[in-house]
Protein backbone atom coordinates (compact mmCIF):
# COMPACT_ATOMS: atom_id res chain seq x y z
CA UNK A 1 0.00 0.00 0.00
CA UNK A 2 1.58 3.10 -1.15
CA UNK A 3 1.80 5.77 1.68
CA UNK A 4 -0.06 9.65 1.00
CA UNK A 5 3.68 10.72 1.29
CA UNK A 6 4.95 8.52 -1.62
CA UNK A 7 1.72 8.79 -3.49
CA UNK A 8 2.43 12.89 -3.50
CA UNK A 9 6.16 12.62 -4.79
CA UNK A 10 4.85 10.32 -7.30
CA UNK A 11 2.09 12.56 -8.55
CA UNK A 12 5.11 15.89 -8.74
CA UNK A 13 7.28 13.63 -10.61
CA UNK A 14 4.75 13.01 -13.25
CA UNK A 15 3.56 16.63 -13.44
CA UNK A 16 7.31 17.77 -13.84
CA UNK A 17 7.74 15.18 -16.86
CA UNK A 18 4.69 16.30 -18.50
CA UNK A 19 6.25 19.41 -18.34
CA UNK A 20 9.02 18.64 -19.79
CA UNK A 21 8.34 16.03 -22.29
CA UNK A 22 9.75 15.88 -25.91
CA UNK A 23 7.46 14.28 -28.55
CA UNK A 24 9.75 11.06 -29.78
CA UNK A 25 10.90 11.90 -33.41
CA UNK A 26 11.14 15.57 -32.73
CA UNK A 27 13.22 17.55 -35.68
CA UNK A 28 16.27 19.33 -34.65
CA UNK A 29 14.25 22.53 -36.20
CA UNK A 30 11.05 22.22 -34.02
CA UNK A 31 10.04 25.03 -32.45
CA UNK A 32 10.62 25.04 -28.94
CA UNK A 33 7.79 26.20 -27.38
CA UNK A 34 4.32 28.03 -28.21
CA UNK A 35 4.88 31.88 -28.40
CA UNK A 36 2.41 34.44 -27.91
CA UNK A 37 1.32 37.07 -30.22
CA UNK A 38 -0.24 40.02 -29.56
CA UNK A 39 -3.52 41.68 -30.58
CA UNK A 40 -6.06 43.99 -30.18
CA UNK A 41 -8.69 43.22 -27.81
CA UNK A 42 -11.56 44.79 -30.61
CA UNK A 43 -10.02 42.13 -32.95
CA UNK A 44 -9.91 39.39 -30.48
CA UNK A 45 -13.91 40.45 -29.46
CA UNK A 46 -15.01 40.47 -32.51
CA UNK A 47 -13.25 37.13 -33.46
CA UNK A 48 -14.88 35.54 -30.14
CA UNK A 49 -18.12 36.74 -30.88
CA UNK A 50 -18.67 35.47 -34.85
CA UNK A 51 -16.76 32.03 -33.81
CA UNK A 52 -19.65 31.91 -31.00
CA UNK A 53 -22.14 33.00 -33.37
CA UNK A 54 -21.53 30.24 -35.70
CA UNK A 55 -21.78 27.61 -33.56
CA UNK A 56 -25.23 28.78 -32.27
CA UNK A 57 -24.15 31.00 -29.36
CA UNK A 58 -24.98 34.64 -28.78
CA UNK A 59 -22.84 37.55 -26.89
CA UNK A 60 -24.89 40.27 -24.82
CA UNK A 61 -24.08 43.77 -23.76
CA UNK A 62 -26.05 45.40 -21.13
CA UNK A 63 -27.03 48.86 -21.44
CA UNK A 64 -24.88 49.10 -17.66
CA UNK A 65 -23.12 46.90 -15.49
CA UNK A 66 -24.90 46.26 -12.29
CA UNK A 67 -27.27 43.60 -11.22
CA UNK A 68 -30.45 45.24 -12.09
CA UNK A 69 -29.49 45.45 -15.94
CA UNK A 70 -27.86 42.06 -16.30
CA UNK A 71 -30.84 40.34 -14.12
CA UNK A 72 -33.33 41.94 -16.68
CA UNK A 73 -31.12 40.81 -19.77
CA UNK A 74 -30.98 37.36 -18.37
CA UNK A 75 -34.86 37.18 -17.78
CA UNK A 76 -35.48 38.28 -21.42
CA UNK A 77 -32.85 35.52 -22.43
CA UNK A 78 -34.85 32.89 -20.05
CA UNK A 79 -37.89 34.32 -22.20
CA UNK A 80 -41.53 32.95 -21.08
CA UNK A 81 -40.96 30.03 -19.62
CA UNK A 82 -43.30 28.09 -17.41
CA UNK A 83 -41.16 27.66 -14.60
CA UNK A 84 -38.36 30.55 -13.46
CA UNK A 85 -36.16 28.16 -11.99
CA UNK A 86 -32.11 29.47 -12.34
CA UNK A 87 -28.85 27.63 -10.98
CA UNK A 88 -26.44 29.95 -9.79
CA UNK A 89 -22.89 30.08 -8.84
CA UNK A 90 -22.11 31.40 -5.55
CA UNK A 91 -22.00 35.20 -5.58
CA UNK A 92 -17.82 35.32 -4.93
CA UNK A 93 -17.87 33.40 -8.32
CA UNK A 94 -19.84 35.75 -10.46
CA UNK A 95 -18.34 39.06 -11.61
CA UNK A 96 -21.20 41.18 -11.11
CA UNK A 97 -22.56 41.21 -7.45
CA UNK A 98 -26.58 41.25 -6.37
CA UNK A 99 -27.79 39.22 -9.52
CA UNK A 100 -29.33 36.48 -7.47
CA UNK A 101 -31.02 39.14 -5.34
CA UNK A 102 -32.42 40.53 -8.58
CA UNK A 103 -33.79 37.75 -10.16
CA UNK A 104 -35.61 37.08 -7.08
CA UNK A 105 -37.14 40.20 -7.71
CA UNK A 106 -37.95 39.14 -11.20
CA UNK A 107 -39.80 36.07 -10.26
CA UNK A 108 -37.49 33.59 -10.36
CA UNK A 109 -36.43 31.30 -7.99
CA UNK A 110 -32.80 30.50 -7.05
CA UNK A 111 -31.21 27.11 -6.65
CA UNK A 112 -27.43 26.68 -5.62
CA UNK A 113 -25.31 23.21 -6.05
CA UNK A 114 -24.07 21.97 -2.95
CA UNK A 115 -20.93 20.24 -2.85
CA UNK A 116 -21.38 17.17 -0.80
CA UNK A 117 -25.42 17.07 -2.08
CA UNK A 118 -25.87 13.48 -3.17
CA UNK A 119 -28.87 11.84 -4.05
CA UNK A 120 -32.33 12.87 -3.32
CA UNK A 121 -34.90 15.44 -3.28
CA UNK A 122 -32.54 18.41 -3.32
CA UNK A 123 -30.34 17.15 -6.09
CA UNK A 124 -33.66 16.38 -7.81
CA UNK A 125 -34.65 19.57 -7.57
CA UNK A 126 -32.08 21.25 -9.41
CA UNK A 127 -33.15 19.56 -12.62
CA UNK A 128 -35.93 21.44 -12.79
CA UNK A 129 -33.40 25.07 -13.44
CA UNK A 130 -34.66 26.43 -16.59
CA UNK A 131 -31.65 28.49 -17.03
CA UNK A 132 -28.14 28.24 -15.18
CA UNK A 133 -26.03 31.12 -14.45
CA UNK A 134 -22.22 31.07 -14.25
CA UNK A 135 -18.81 32.97 -14.43
CA UNK A 136 -16.16 32.28 -16.73
CA UNK A 137 -12.54 32.13 -16.33
CA UNK A 138 -11.66 32.63 -19.91
CA UNK A 139 -13.09 33.70 -23.65
CA UNK A 140 -11.15 31.60 -26.12
CA UNK A 141 -11.20 34.18 -29.11
CA UNK A 142 -10.09 31.61 -31.88
CA UNK A 143 -12.69 29.19 -31.08
CA UNK A 144 -15.54 31.40 -29.64
CA UNK A 145 -14.88 28.76 -26.12
CA UNK A 146 -15.65 29.74 -22.25
CA UNK A 147 -12.84 27.73 -20.07
CA UNK A 148 -14.74 27.24 -16.61
CA UNK A 149 -12.95 26.08 -13.45
CA UNK A 150 -15.23 23.68 -11.05
CA UNK A 151 -14.62 23.90 -7.54
CA UNK A 152 -16.25 24.62 -4.00
CA UNK A 153 -19.31 27.47 -4.94
CA UNK A 154 -19.04 26.99 -9.08
CA UNK A 155 -20.34 23.52 -9.19
CA UNK A 156 -20.42 21.92 -12.77
CA UNK A 157 -24.02 21.16 -13.16
CA UNK A 158 -24.94 24.76 -13.55
CA UNK A 159 -22.92 25.14 -16.94
CA UNK A 160 -24.39 21.74 -17.68
CA UNK A 161 -27.64 20.57 -16.36
CA UNK A 162 -30.50 23.44 -17.53
CA UNK A 163 -31.67 23.77 -20.99
CA UNK A 164 -29.97 27.21 -20.80
CA UNK A 165 -26.76 28.52 -20.00
CA UNK A 166 -25.37 32.16 -19.46
CA UNK A 167 -22.17 32.91 -18.37
CA UNK A 168 -21.22 36.74 -17.17
CA UNK A 169 -17.94 37.02 -17.74
CA UNK A 170 -15.34 39.77 -17.73
CA UNK A 171 -14.01 41.56 -20.96
CA UNK A 172 -10.44 40.68 -19.86
CA UNK A 173 -10.91 37.42 -19.51
CA UNK A 174 -10.82 37.24 -23.27
CA UNK A 175 -7.57 35.95 -24.93
CA UNK A 176 -6.77 34.53 -28.12
CA UNK A 177 -6.65 30.68 -27.69
CA UNK A 178 -5.90 27.86 -25.33
CA UNK A 179 -2.44 27.60 -25.39
CA UNK A 180 -2.26 31.85 -25.00
CA UNK A 181 -4.25 31.09 -22.05
CA UNK A 182 -2.28 28.18 -20.11
CA UNK A 183 1.05 30.24 -21.02
CA UNK A 184 0.09 33.16 -18.97
CA UNK A 185 -2.10 30.98 -16.20
CA UNK A 186 0.08 27.67 -16.14
CA UNK A 187 -1.94 26.92 -12.74
CA UNK A 188 -5.44 27.04 -14.40
CA UNK A 189 -5.94 23.21 -14.60
CA UNK A 190 -4.95 22.51 -11.08
CA UNK A 191 -7.16 25.34 -10.01
CA UNK A 192 -9.93 23.49 -9.02
CA UNK A 193 -11.53 19.95 -9.25
CA UNK A 194 -12.50 20.17 -13.33
CA UNK A 195 -11.87 21.91 -16.31
CA UNK A 196 -14.43 22.43 -18.55
CA UNK A 197 -13.95 24.21 -22.66
CA UNK A 198 -17.51 24.93 -23.69
CA UNK A 199 -17.71 26.08 -27.38
CA UNK A 200 -21.17 26.83 -28.22
CA UNK A 201 -24.55 25.04 -27.28
CA UNK A 202 -24.27 20.95 -27.14
CA UNK A 203 -24.63 19.44 -30.35
CA UNK A 204 -25.01 15.65 -31.00
CA UNK A 205 -25.41 13.66 -34.66
CA UNK A 206 -26.42 9.97 -35.12
CA UNK A 207 -25.39 7.71 -37.69
CA UNK A 208 -27.18 9.53 -40.32
CA UNK A 209 -25.97 12.66 -39.37
CA UNK A 210 -28.93 14.14 -38.24
CA UNK A 211 -27.87 17.21 -35.92
CA UNK A 212 -29.54 17.56 -32.52
CA UNK A 213 -29.33 20.22 -30.14
CA UNK A 214 -29.64 20.42 -26.10
CA UNK A 215 -29.17 16.44 -25.80
CA UNK A 216 -26.05 15.96 -23.84
CA UNK A 217 -26.03 19.84 -22.42
CA UNK A 218 -27.63 23.25 -22.65
CA UNK A 219 -29.60 24.14 -25.98
CA UNK A 220 -28.70 27.52 -25.69
CA UNK A 221 -25.23 29.18 -24.56
CA UNK A 222 -25.23 33.16 -24.35
CA UNK A 223 -22.60 35.38 -22.68
CA UNK A 224 -23.20 38.04 -20.81
CA UNK A 225 -20.05 40.57 -21.54
CA UNK A 226 -19.75 42.74 -18.04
Amino acid sequence: MMSPEARQQMRDILRTALKTAVLPGATPDAPGGYHRTDAEPADLLARFTTELETVGGAVHVPPAIDADHVAALIADIAGDTASRHALLWDDAHLPVPGVANALVARGFVISRQEADAGPGPARDALATATVGVTGADAMLAETGSLVLVSGPGRGRLASLLPPIHVALVERTRLVRSLPDLLLTRPDLAEAGSNLICITGPSRTADIEHTLSRGVHGPGEVHVILV
